[in-house]
């Protein structure tokens, strides 16, 4: 939590700290949090840092350090999460009685809204039992155009029921003579309407937002009209309904808030008309000018409101915002030797040369086995005074087409991990062989003692044996793991349970990986890996074995692999559309390359350089051995004074400066107009950069804080990695981006009016929509895209496809 420094804090150090945590959860939702953070019980606040009060949360802690949160808002944003900041595991009972104390509150909360949604339906009966017919003179009729439709009065309110769908009132809607409305408070509007007019008449029913809409629409048409009151009811409405009238047509009438749209970007009042028209499959009509059809009427006459709604189409599925389309490939930036530490360039050039591979590859691939060699041993906290500390694990991807030498040059980049692998087995052997004999002595010893504590019971049953039987337990020697290959992540798991530091989980085909999580009962796995990624989170297995309950500590793993562009591609696109992929599982390859393949190629025939492949293995070797606090690491120590989670390093002060100012800037951008997906993308570079100055910082052998030179660095590969990300992002959809782009133009020009078909899109023979085929895949472009809404028709024979223009573009 933030807490004002020109003021009292009312907080402990650890409430503090736990308030940070909700209100950083929060935030991660896309929701403004609260100032601050009161526990116990439901508080509401405005999810947009302005005047509403759509937000909520509860929240409770206990005096061993565990907290919890649950929280939301009424457009279903929802979360719930459990914190620790003092370094002991929250138990499942924690956990159970933290939801237990959410789900009371909440239970509470739910009762007393709904005494309150009693009271004042009882209030709003008596009202409108109680006052007269509306005076059909009354000025806010009169200043509309429109009649009363079975309104009241009462004073100068002019009095709207609010019914529920058992035509019970529910509250009241007040308007007054100069267009100020209000409901009676307590009342429950979610889900109430007001219908009129008579549901026998014809066979549609007009849906809207406010009484002078619907009373100007059900002056043109006569039809039954209902009102919703507002465009985040209006879904609700819809369904209720449909349900009510499953044989009728039901169109939604939807406001255009063109003014609000220039204001913010966002068309709240058509965007609601396609959610609940696509959540009912009905017909959709938006006013064609800026607010509603009553505006339409008042300015245009009545004819106005007949002519707009003629003009409906069916909406069949939600429509969304459209989306910015992909760019076609995009450059990258080339690979620069001076992005690795200085003692592994001659290296990575020479198998370079050698192979006659992209550096890209072979970079990413060394930077991915640093990070699995260092793991936890240490880790960086990024600002001067707080105790966020990442874990410098990496995930890398390297892109390629088949035979550009992708697996060799990871091959290579791996050699002096799989030299610890080829020690770490001569260990274990070595290990295991003192363990036998240790096992068969300590067999020995167990069998002597045995037989000397029958002597001595035989002679005295009250003898004391225990020292005699006492044999020491021999430790089963556990081999030192760096890395895995074809896994599950249960046995995964195991692994790392067995080796805490950390392990690289290495890959030819990545994608095929992913795919296999996103099956059907592949979550816990995919969880896994989520979590996994962080470094530093605890992860507990429930059902491995036979009721084996398996915890880890903190699970930590970096992960590399390779493969093709068009496989990388259909799987970003799953996960932009929403698929299974959309989880942010992708974004988390920090380090994906794409580089562009050299068309010259040399046949290069030598040794390779010995000394630079031994200079780099004693580089790795180093870091596998390296103690933390002789380098000047910092342990944190709990209140016994014992240590306390993983050693770390701070950066110096010129590169904390260079990192604050690079954080800065990404802030400021992943709040910008990025593509959803390259903003979770470039999101997880506040891990990445850390993570990379620190492995640079000690592959040069580094002491201390973190040097301004390894953070020019990391800042350096920020710079580089951006660049094949936007083109790995933007290829989801290459050849028919020009395509949409041409289509699109079309329309814009007047050449394409909307609806039209396939044909009328490729038969004029334009310049990049004249092939059929493409012009078929730059449709279904726009159309994932939320461009472009395709609505088929049945002639009676061969059925027609027609092509909409999504109205939330217009």
């Amino acid at each position: 939590m933030y807490i004002d420094n020109n003021k009292s804090n009312p907080y402990s150090q650890h409430e503090q700290n736990v308030c940070d945590l909700i209100k950083a959860d929060i935030a991660s939702t896309g929701m403004a949090p609260p100032d601050s953070i009161e526990f116990g019980k439901i508080i509401r606040f405005s999810d947009n840092g302005q005047n509403n009060k759509n937000g909520w949360y509860v929240a409770f802690q206990n005096s061993n350090g565990s907290a919890a949160v649950s929280f939301g808002n009424w457009k279903d944003i929802k979360g719930k999460r459990f914190y620790n900041s003092n370094g002991s595991t929250i138990t499942p009972e924690d956990k159970e009685a933290f939801s237990a104390q959410i789900q009371k509150a909440m239970d509470k909360a739910k009762n007393e809204r709904k005494e309150k949604q009693t009271l004042a339906a009882k209030k709003a009966n008596t009202i409108w039992d109680n006052a007269k017919p509306a005076d059909p003179g009354h000025e806010y009729l009169n200043k509309k155009k429109i009649q009363s439709y079975g309104l009241k009065q009462s004073g100068q309110a002019l009095l709207v029921p609010v019914y529920n769908g058992q035509k019970q009132i529910i509250s009241l809607q007040e308007i007054l003579p100069n267009g100020s409305k209000k409901f009676l408070p307590g009342g429950k509007i979610k889900g109430g309407f007001y219908p009129f007019g008579n549901p026998g008449l014809g066979s549609t029913i007009y849906i809207g937002e406010g009484y002078a809409t619907m009373a100007s629409i059900h002056t043109e048409t006569g039809k039954l009209c209902i009102v919703s009151f507002n465009s985040g009811n209006l879904k609700c409405v819809a369904e209720i309904i449909k349900e009510q009238y499953p044989d009728k047509t039901i169109v939604i009438c939807a406001d255009n808030d063109l003014a609000t749209k220039e204001k913010t970007g966002s068309n709240p009042g058509r965007i609601a008309g396609e959610e609940a028209a696509g959540a009912i499959g009905a017909e959709l009509c938006i006013c064609p000018v800026n607010s509603d059809f009553n505006d339409l009427m008042v300015d245009q006459g009545i004819n106005a409101v007949e002519q707009a709604l003629k003009k409906t189409r069916k909406i069949k599925d939600d429509t969304l915002e459209p989306l910015p389309l992909p760019s076609e490939l995009l450059p990258v930036a080339p690979f620069d030797y001076a992005l690795l530490p200085e003692s592994l360039q001659p290296w990575v050039k020479d198998i370079c040369d050698r192979i006659q591979c992209p550096p890209d590859f072979v970079a990413v691939g060394v930077m991915a086995a640093l990070a699995a060699v260092i793991g936890r041993k240490i880790g960086i906290r990024p600002q001067a005074q707080t105790d966020w500390t990442v874990v410098c694990n990496l995930w890398a991807l390297v892109v390629g087409r088949p035979g550009v030498l992708k697996s060799p040059a990871l091959e290579a980049a791996l050699a002096p991990l799989n030299r610890l692998v080829v020690e770490a087995n001569k260990q274990f052997q070595i290990d295991e062989d003192i363990y036998q004999l240790a096992a068969v002595a300590a067999k020995f010893k167990k069998e002597a003692g045995e037989k000397q504590a029958r002597k001595m019971l035989t002679k005295n049953r009250k003898a004391d044996v225990m020292a005699v039987l006492a044999v020491d337990e021999v430790p089963i020697p556990v081999l030192k793991r760096y890395k895995a290959n074809d896994t599950s992540p249960a046995s995964l798991g195991e692994l790392l349970r067995q080796n805490p530091n950390g392990l690289l989980v290495f890959r030819d085909e990545i994608v095929s990986l992913l795919k296999s999580l996103d099956r059907d009962g592949q979550d816990e796995g995919r969880g896994f890996y989520l979590t996994a990624w962080n470094g530093d989170s605890p992860y507990t297995f429930d059902r491995i074995g036979r009721g084996l309950n398996l915890h880890i500590p903190a699970i930590c793993i970096s992960l590399l692999g390779g493969t093709q562009p068009g496989r990388l591609s259909e799987y970003i696109r799953h996960a932009v559309k929403g698929g299974a992929a959309d989880d942010g599982l992708i974004q988390r390859f920090g380090l994906i390359v794409w580089p562009d393949t050299n068309s010259a190629w040399v046949d290069v025939d030598r040794w390779p350089d010995t000394h630079a492949k031994n200079r780099a293995f004693e580089v790795f070797e180093y870091l596998d051995k390296i103690n933390p606090l002789q380098i000047g690491a910092v342990q944190d120590k709990d209140i016994n004074g014992e240590p306390e989670g993983i050693p770390y390093l701070r950066f110096d002060l010129a590169a904390l400066e260079l990192f604050q100012g690079w954080r800065k800037d990404l802030e400021h951008r992943l709040r910008g107009e990025l593509h959803p997906a390259l903003e979770s993308h470039f999101a997880k570079y506040r891990k990445l950069i850390p993570s990379l100055a620190l492995i640079l910082h000690l592959a040069n052998n580094g002491n201390g804080p973190v040097s301004e030179t390894a953070t020019l660095q990391a800042l350096a590969w920020g710079e580089y990695l951006e660049t094949h990300a936007k083109r790995a992002y933007g290829s989801i959809s290459q050849p028919e981006v020009s395509v949409a782009k041409a289509i699109l133009k079309r329309i814009k020009k007047g050449d394409l009016k909307p609806p039209f078909t396939t044909k009328d899109v490729w038969r004029p023979g334009w310049t990049n929509l004249s092939d059929r085929d493409q012009v078929l895949a730059g449709l279904q472009l726009l159309e994932d895209y939320n461009h472009l809404i395709q609505e088929r028709m049945d002639t009676g024979g061969r059925p027609k496809t027609l092509f909409y223009l999504n109205e939330v573009a217009a």
